[in-house]
């Protein structure tokens, strides 16, 4: 048979069974699991990293990393779990639990930075005590255990892929070149294209657009486009100065992640076509069918000569001494606009131009050219040797029927037996295309050649002042025809 106690005896033996308790020492949290799983990876490292061993998290910036942290306690206390980057990115949660994820940074110093992620797990809410010295106690009985771990955010640089160096010739329009990037990180990447300094006096602006993906509509490279307008080894003259406009230009390009940027240079060489020296080429008059033979240049015919300002009783002079003749005006229209017909005696389109100071040599010797430009106004100095501008030959090779200098150009009535003189109303001062001719009268013909330097001289002292007036105006040359 068990007696109970006494009533007095009772309350003795619990009193001492609770300061049996409290004088037991509190044992700390003991640690059953610690990893980290790699949400957003960087590199090919395990997803799932138990902490402790050699192997890390390795996440591009603003990537995910998860923490699992599991503990426990023999005293079955509650406990608390405190994470802690040092001000470097961000918690999923504020609240103190086992498992957390941390963002990282969307920006970093450098191409790689390490970080400590650090949680401590506590059975003592010590921060909720208000009193100090309560609060003091409490501590100085709390058990807890830290872990610590390391991380890696990775900044992967773009790749980039642009061809190094590359030669247009100065036919071609424009410069194009396209640079195709891509960034493992799959950070969205920004294209730019510049001229190196000091490499920059024969571009135009570059222009870009974007390349994309014909199924996704991704961009996946850009394309610069740049418009060259000297040729190479090209020596200008106007007013007293000589100008060498390079055929060799550097351009920048680089792309960028938004952190660091990939960078390239690039050679692009511009020669110009070695043209003839002189000469003349074979076409075929297409209102007549009949072929002719045309001077390439302005006379005296000869590149790198200037073209020599002439009366028309002159240039027809000149062409009877070497057997020819001066050329009409359909046979200039026909060299000046080829067979596509061109609006003007070259490829080019001046109105590509049009925002600049000037062209340079790159479509015909017209007004806003460098040497118009250079020249200030004054139409000798504004005069290109022949063979300046590259092209300015059209599709047929006869150079500078557009631009430079006006041509005389004559027809025979043969209905009056009249000649009837024009001139190609095209120079440095004018805009004028292949289809701009000018009419400067009649020349009444009594019979003979007109080539004969005595008939020639006698239809001379035979005209009216003001019509001889109009056929020895100076600034316009010509060309021979046979």
């Amino acid at each position: 048979m068990i007696r109970s106690l006494p009533p007095l005896a009772l309350v003795v033996f619990l009193s001492a069974c609770s300061l049996l308790h409290d004088e037991l020492p509190n044992e700390s949290p003991t640690l059953q699991i610690s990893q980290s799983i790699c949400q957003s990876p960087a590199m090919t490292h395990p997803d799932t990293i138990v902490n402790g061993s050699d192997a890390f998290c390795q996440v591009r910036r603003g990537g995910e990393i998860r923490f699992v942290v599991r503990a426990a306690d023999e005293d079955d206390d509650p406990l608390i779990y405190r994470w802690n980057a040092f001000g470097a990115g961000s918690f999923r949660d504020s609240l103190a639990r086992g498992e957390n994820s941390w963002f990282a940074p969307e920006s970093i110093t450098d191409s790689s930075e390490e970080f400590i992620i650090q949680v401590v797990i506590s059975d003592r809410d010590c921060s909720t005590i208000s009193e100090p010295n309560d609060r003091q106690a409490c501590i100085d009985v709390a058990g807890k255990i830290m872990e610590t771990f390391r991380v890696e955010v990775i900044q992967r640089l773009p790749t980039y892929s642009v061809i190094a160096d590359t030669t247009v010739f100065f036919r071609e329009p424009f410069i194009r070149i396209d640079g195709f990037g891509n960034d493992p990180d799959g950070d969205p990447l920004e294209y730019r294209w510049q001229h190196t300094e000091g490499q920059a006096a024969g571009l135009s602006n570059i222009t870009q657009e974007a390349l994309r993906d014909d199924e996704t509509f991704e961009q996946i490279g850009s394309r610069a486009i740049a418009v060259a307008l000297y040729p190479s080894n090209y020596l200008l003259r106007a007013n007293g100065e000589e100008t060498l406009f390079p055929a060799s230009y550097r351009i920048n390009t680089s792309v960028n992640d938004g952190e660091k940027p990939v960078e390239r240079e690039i050679t692009v060489q511009i020669p110009a076509e070695p043209l003839p020296e002189g000469g003349m080429v074979q076409l075929t008059e297409p209102t007549t069918g009949l072929d002719f033979e045309i001077d390439i240049y302005e006379y005296p015919n000869s590149k790198g000569e200037f073209p020599l300002e002439a009366t028309l009783f002159e240039a027809i002079n000149f062409c009877g001494v070497q057997g020819k003749r001066l050329c009409s005006p359909s046979e200039l229209q026909a060299a000046c606009q080829g067979d596509q017909p061109l609006a003007y005696s070259s490829t080019d389109d001046p109105l590509a131009y049009a925002g600049l100071e000037h062209f340079g040599v790159r479509f015909c010797n017209s007004p806003k050219s460098a040497f118009a430009f250079l020249g200030g106004g004054d139409f000798t100095a504004s005069l290109a040797p022949s063979g300046s501008f590259p092209n300015c030959g059209g599709t047929t090779g006869v150079f500078d029927l557009t631009g430079n200098i006006g041509e005389w150009t004559v027809r025979s009535n043969d209905s009056t037996g009249d000649l009837e003189i024009y001139f190609m109303a095209s120079d440095v001062t004018i805009d004028g295309g292949c289809t701009f001719i000018g009419s400067a009268g009649t020349l009444p013909l009594a019979g003979g050649d007109i080539y004969d330097p005595a008939v020639l001289q006698q239809q001379r002292e035979s005209l009216d002042v003001i019509i001889l007036q109009t056929l020895e105006q100076g600034s316009i040359g010509f060309r021979c025809c046979r």
